[in-house]
């Protein structure tokens, strides 16, 4: 299963499920599709508006690839779990997003193909992609979380730094 997520800004993100529409019968995986406050009806997915939290994490678990914006919360779930995410990030210039931060999200990430990130920034390179990284499959699921373990270490450094 590719599952596909645009958040929860309230603006939509049509331009990205557009593309997902027309290739879904091109790719050989189910896709499923939250599309948050966008107005465009997908005719070849399924897809609902939103769900809970622990929804959504069941849904990143069970798949084989995540196809999202360029949402930090989605980065690190797909991550942590060890599932390739496709990024696609939403753009200023069409009304996606408030600001171009989820570009410079994408640039950063940009060259981390070994750890199952992968950016496009054109919908029409989304077939090519998808079916590269579904070739290619995915990684076993981290062993510990990186972030977290980094956050412990540097306030324990601290509060040894500020003992008398």
């Amino acid at each position: 299963m590719i599952f596909v997520t645009v958040g929860n800004d309230f603006r939509s993100f049509d331009r990205l499920l557009r593309k997902v529409d027309e290739i879904a019968p091109l790719i050989p995986e189910e896709m499923i599709v939250q599309r948050g406050y966008s107005t465009y009806l997908l005719r070849n997915t399924k897809q609902f508006d939103f769900v809970s939290m622990e929804e959504t994490v069941d849904y990143i678990r069970k798949s084989r690839l995540v196809v999202s914006h360029a949402g930090i919360g989605t980065v690190i779930l797909c991550r942590k779990y060890g599932i390739p995410l496709l990024i696609l990030p939403r753009r200023k210039i069409y009304g996606e997003h408030m600001n171009d931060h989820q570009m410079e999200i994408a640039k950063a990430l940009e060259n981390r193909e070994r750890d199952n990130l992968h950016v496009i920034y054109e919908e029409d390179q989304l077939e090519e992609k998808i079916l590269a990284v579904l070739k290619r499959g995915k990684n076993p699921a981290l062993q510990e979380d990186a972030g977290r373990t980094n956050l412990v270490r540097t306030i324990k450094g601290f509060i040894k730094a500020v003992e008398p």
